[in-house]
C-alpha cells in the first residue's frame, strides 16, 4: 500500500481521542467476559488519562518545545520567494458554501498574503493536494487560489502546487517548481508546531529557506494545572503535537531530515 495511506490511516487509528475512545468502548464491552476485570481497568484507565489531560498542561508540555524550534528572523531586505505548506484546507466547506471552514492553516495564508504585499516582486508558491483518503473534494491548492484571491492576492502572483499528499512531496514537488538558485532569500510558511519537520525536510533537498512560522497553540512559556480549561481543546493541541512528533521520528528513521543547526 503507498506509503502516504498508510501514514495517513495510522495517524486516525492513533489519534489519542480516538485510541482513548476504543480503549473505552473494548473496556465497556469486557465487562460481560470473563476478562471483566481487564474492561474495568481499562475504563479505570482512561477516565485517569482525561483527568490529567484537563489538569495538566500536557498539551503544552508536548507542543511547546516544537513551537520554540524556529522562529521569525527580521525583515528581510529582499525576498525572492515564498513556499506556503498546506493545512488541512477544508474543500467539503468552500466548494460548499463559497467560504473557507475551519482549519489550522487559514494563518497560513494569512501570513503569506502580508507577505506578498511586503514583497510585491517576491514568487508565491503553494502546496498542497489532495488528503490521502479524500474522494471528491476540492484540493488544499484548489481552496488556496480562492482564499488567496480573497486576500487581495493577484492570481498571476500564485504558483500552485497540487499533487502532494505529505511533506515530502511537499517539498520535492514545489522545489521543482521554484527552482532556487544560490545566493536566493525564501521564506518557508507553515505552522509553528510543524516547522521542524519542514526544515529538516528543506535541509534534506538542500533548499535553504528561512522559517516563517504562523498559527502557534502556545504561549512559549510554562503553564501550571489548569481548573477552568477545555478538555477538548488541550486534547486538539495534543494530537497536533503527537502527530509532529511521530512525523519527526517517521522521517527521521527513513533519511528524510537534514542538519538545521547551520
Amino acid at each position: 500500500m503507498d506509503l502516504a495511506i498508510l501514514s495517513r490511516i495510522a495517524g486516525i487509528i492513533f489519534t489519542p481521542s480516538d485510541f482513548f475512545l476504543l480503549l473505552l468502548i473494548l473496556g465497556a464491552l469486557l465487562q460481560g467476559t470473563r476478562w471483566r476485570g481487564l474492561g474495568k481497568g481499562l475504563v479505570i484507565a482512561v477516565t485517569l488519562s482525561f483527568l490529567l489531560v484537563f489538569f495538566l498542561p500536557l498539551d503544552n508540555w508536548l507542543a511547546t518545545p516544537l513551537e520554540n524550534r524556529f522562529h521569525r528572523p527580521p525583515w528581510p531586505a529582499h525576498v525572492d520567494g515564498m513556499i506556503v505548506l498546506g493545512g488541512g484546507e477544508n474543500g467539503a466547506v468552500l466548494a460548499a458554501r463559497g467560504v473557507m471552514g475551519p482549519s489550522a492553516g487559514e494563518s497560513r495564508l494569512m501570513a503569506a498574503a502580508e507577505l506578498a504585499r511586503r514583497y510585491p516582486h517576491a514568487r508565491l508558491i503553494f502546496s498542497g493536494g489532495m488528503e490521502p483518503l479524500a474522494k471528491g473534494e476540492m484540493s488544499e491548492a484548489d481552496v488556496a487560489r480562492t482564499i488567496f484571491a480573497q486576500l487581495g492576492v493577484p492570481p498571476s502572483r500564485l504558483t500552485l502546487e497540487g499533487r502532494s499528499r505529505n511533506t515530502w512531496e511537499n517539498f520535492v514537488y514545489s522545489k521543482k517548481l521554484a527552482q532556487p538558485q544560490p545566493g536566493e532569500t525564501w521564506l518557508l510558511v507553515t505552522s509553528a508546531m510543524h516547522m521542524p519537520r519542514a526544515m529538516g525536510i528543506a535541509a534534506r533537498l538542500h533548499w535553504r529557506v528561512l522559517p516563517w512560522p504562523s498559527d502557534y497553540f502556545t504561549t512559549g512559556r510554562p503553564s501550571g494545572i489548569r481548573w477552568n480549561s477545555s478538555l477538548a481543546s488541550h486534547l486538539g493541541t495534543i494530537e497536533l503535537a503527537v502527530h509532529e512528533w511521530a512525523g519527526l521520528t517517521a522521517y527521521w528513521l527513513m533519511g528524510r531530515l537534514g542538519d538545521t543547526k547551520h
